[in-house]
């Protein structure tokens, strides 16, 4: 059986990307996502990404330290790392959605944190907080 685990993480793009560059990033994503059988969820607004991955153990990990590394991304936070029975995303090679600062207002639990950079994040809350978003988001969008 494999070792799955999943990874949520946030960063900020290195620029504003317009629609059409989320766009031809996603393509290529996903192309590599299910060559590594990758799945997970993409979120992003205002220049802030969160990002749920989800696969085997080994290539998870190559994933993030390769994300960690890429000129594109600046200030990743890794939310939550954990291991997984199942795949919360198992038909998406990589699900994206473009949420707006309205929408955001409208979610549960609505925080500023995505628009404000020097916000604190209490790591001994992260993980459900994480949860709820993921599930909210799910749920409400």
């Amino acid at each position: 059986m494999t070792d799955l685990i999943h990874i949520v993480y946030l960063s900020y793009s290195s620029k504003e990307l317009s629609e059409n560059e989320l766009n031809d990033l996603l393509a290529v994503i996903r192309r590599k996502n299910e060559i590594q059988n990758i799945t997970g969820l993409l979120l992003y607004n205002d220049e802030a990404f969160i990002q749920v991955i989800e696969g085997d153990r080994e290539m998870i990990n190559k994933i993030f330290d390769l994300i960690c590394k890429d000129t594109r991304h600046t200030n990743v936070l890794k939310l939550l790392e954990e291991p997984i029975t199942k795949r919360a995303f198992p038909d998406w090679s990589m699900g994206f959605r473009k949420i707006s600062k309205e929408q955001n207002m409208q979610l549960p639990g609505y925080s500023d944190f995505m628009q404000n950079k020097h916000s604190e994040i209490d790591n001994v809350k992260c993980a459900a907080a994480v949860r709820h978003l993921l599930y909210s988001f799910r749920k409400y969008i």
